[in-house]
């Protein structure tokens, strides 16, 4: 986590400072400390004609960034105590370096007159720029993947080039396979939602026939990987459903399939149901409410679910049970039967949890067998 932050002038001024407070550490000497980074730096571009870009303490590492585009230069330094966090730390600083340079350009263009009460608002923007970052959940992620069997990793992804920041995991992580098949999921599932529904995604869970478990949770800026494992392994019997052979009767007569799921109960959680070959053919539909009619999606919710395919094969091994789109008022359940697929549309609030994802999928499963 960031420890602290401070936004200094070239004459050691102390702009705006904000500090970690889940430390409980006493800050009341921000000025002397701005004062001293400050000297510290221009000791530096004197004797050796050069910045400091980090310092490395026992335990703290500090960060400096320069912005000199302005009459009055600024250099923003940080500090973290974990040293795995400085990319990421990077790149916040710089989106927090962007926010107060254009909220506060006309001020900069001018001669410093000592009033730094008008920075103060700023706090709103920090706030935000660590929500679009997930830092608010990185301390208890990194709690959770210690202490829960179940939790395996958590993994902050750059949201547009999947570059990764920062990983805490208990078990290897393929960083090349993350880096490229999640942005590829997270834009799939966008093309389904913003350009069709007009809504924005806030996760994506794709899970495994071992119950090897993905979720993305997709922020402005970062996108957060979480990686479980489930102890139930239904492997074995899922695959040995008919529908998955390359040939036989379903794959040749269709129609035998739509007579097994006619005679399905569809959890009252579902609003609408889809059964569709692997180039978007609907084959049988329910709709037990006329507000949530998405069949004219089913080809970009194919290509979804054939990205999350790939990412289960390419990442672990395994044939994909299911992958899930959580929106703003929609959610999507794709559950893989190899040739075919069943789409189930529903209400967020109802399908915004695994458990009940995995109670709504399962129950099919068990009445299929």
């Amino acid at each position: 986590m960031i420890e602290d932050l401070f936004i200094i002038n070239e004459g050691g001024q102390l702009l705006y400072s904000w500090h970690n407070k889940k430390t409980g550490e006493e800050q009341n000497e921000d000025d002397l400390v701005s004062g001293f980074l400050t000297a510290l730096n221009n000791f530096a571009s004197a004797e050796r004609g050069e910045d400091i870009k980090s310092l490395k303490l026992r335990k703290t590492s500090i960060i400096f960034e320069k912005c000199e585009d302005f009459e009055q230069k600024l250099t923003f330094v940080s500090t973290t105590r974990n040293e795995n966090l400085i990319e990421l730390l990077h790149a916040i600083v710089h989106e927090i370096m962007n926010a107060f340079t254009e909220q506060y350009k006309e001020i900069l263009n001018q001669e410093f007159d000592g009033d730094v009460s008008r920075f103060e608002p700023f706090e709103e923007n920090v706030n935000q720029i660590f929500l679009d970052y997930g830092l608010e959940q990185l301390e208890d992620n990194i709690a959770k993947v210690e202490q829960d069997n179940n939790f395996k990793s958590v993994i902050y992804l750059e949201s547009k080039g999947g570059n990764i920041y920062y990983i805490h995991a208990k078990q290897y992580v393929n960083k090349d396979k993350i880096s490229f098949l999640v942005p590829l999921l997270v834009n799939s599932a966008k093309l389904l939602y913003k350009t069709n529904l007009n809504e924005n995604i806030y996760w994506i869970l794709f899970n495994t026939v071992r119950n090897e478990n993905l979720l993305i949770e997709i922020r402005k800026n970062i996108l957060i990987a979480k990686q479980y494992q489930l102890e139930k392994n239904f492997e074995e019997e899922f695959l040995s459903l008919s529908f998955f052979e390359s040939e036989g009767k379903y794959v040749k007569k269709p129609k035998k399939l739509v007579k097994r799921f006619e005679n399905l109960k569809f959890d009252e959680r579902i609003k609408q149901v889809f059964l569709v070959d692997m180039v978007g053919k609907i084959l049988f539909s329910k709709i037990f409410d006329e507000s949530y009619d998405c069949a004219e999606y089913i080809p970009e919710t194919i290509s979804f679910l054939t990205s999350s395919k790939k990412a289960s094969k390419e990442i672990y091994n395994r044939i994909l049970f299911n992958s899930s789109i959580g929106g703003e008022n929609i959610g999507t359940v794709c559950v893989n039967f190899n040739n075919f697929a069943l789409i189930l549309i529903g209400n967020i609030n109802d399908f915004s949890s695994f458990i009940a994802i995995q109670e709504i999928t399962s129950d099919l499963y068990k009445q299929l067998i």
